[in-house]
């Protein structure tokens, strides 16, 4: 070996190739007559067959703003109205926030948690409402079927007067009993309207809105609940408006009168909160004496 030559340089290591990444994979093509995905759960989409916002299985279910505002009114025309299981239809008169509408339902489980609403879960509804004036002639009745796909009315509480005007949130509880599609209805109004065969009354300025909810199974409540039980405050319905258990004279004429209100075409004047009268909604104003 001649140590006067320079041995060849020692070659640097060869660093392995950089695989090629492989392509995620194409997703597979959404057929177009498989219609829009299901609304996430708590949130109702629009059910074109049944006519009302529905919602998938979740804690709670929420109309969002798929019941904003009534029939065609001034400034609040509601989507898909009239958002009813069966044949009810909203009344044409007023404007919005300023006569009755339903803008939101919201049914929640009543002691909470993440599990989907089950049947034998006892659930809140809560309607959000505008009342009229100052609420005392707007009242709400609250209903509930266990089929929403041929829905039997069962009325929860009696009708119930508004707390006072403006935006205002309107409550009921129920059990939920056996079956999947159920529903429940609020049918607010002006005056006091006979809500007749279809549960919902037929006012110009009344609102009726139904939502369906999804509901499990519950094998320890199988044949447990037939019905929605019973309220101690049941109502008595007769051929005419919601007559309830022990009236006097008083309460009876008074029922007339409201009565005669929610079939009418205008409204007494409203007070501006200064003891002015404005004028009333749809022409002369109708005299009712509401309270003494």
């Amino acid at each position: 070996e001649n140590p006067s030559v320079t041995p060849p340089p020692t070659p640097a290591p060869t660093q392995p190739p950089t695989p090629v990444p492989t392509p995620v994979p194409t997703p597979m093509p959404t057929d177009a007559n498989d219609g829009p995905p299901p609304s996430p759960g708590g949130v109702a989409s629009y059910d074109e067959v049944l006519g009302a916002p529905k919602c998938s299985f979740a804690p709670s279910c929420d109309s969002g703003i798929l019941l904003n505002g009534r029939a065609n009114i001034n400034n609040g025309v509601e989507p898909n109205q009239p958002n009813t299981l069966n044949t009810c239809t909203d009344g044409p008169f007023g404007s919005y926030h300023s006569d009755e509408s339903i803008d939101r339902i919201v049914v929640t489980r009543a002691s909470g948690g993440d599990g989907d609403l089950t049947e034998g879960d006892e659930v809140t509804i809560t309607a959000s409402v505008w009342c009229w004036s100052t609420g005392s002639s707007s009242f709400i009745d609250f209903y509930y079927a266990s089929d929403a796909s041929n829905p039997v009315w069962n009325q929860i509480v009696p009708r119930e007067r508004c707390p006072g005007g403006g935006q205002q949130t309107m409550t009921a509880s129920v059990v939920l009993v056996q079956g999947s599609l159920q529903a429940v209805r609020a049918n607010f109004m002006y005056g006091s309207g006979d809500p007749g065969e279809n549960s919902c009354t037929s006012g110009n300025w009344d609102d009726t809105d139904d939502l369906v909810i999804s509901v499990k199974p519950n094998l320890a409540t199988q044949g447990i609940f037939a019905t929605p039980g019973k309220s101690k405050h049941d109502d008595v319905q007769g051929q005419g408006a919601i007559v309830y258990v022990e009236k006097d004279a008083e309460a009876d004429e008074m029922e007339k009168k409201l009565q005669q209100m929610n079939q009418s075409k205008e409204k007494p004047a409203e007070d501006d909160g200064n003891g002015e009268k404005g004028k009333g909604k749809g022409g002369k104003a109708l005299k009712v004496k509401l309270f003494d």
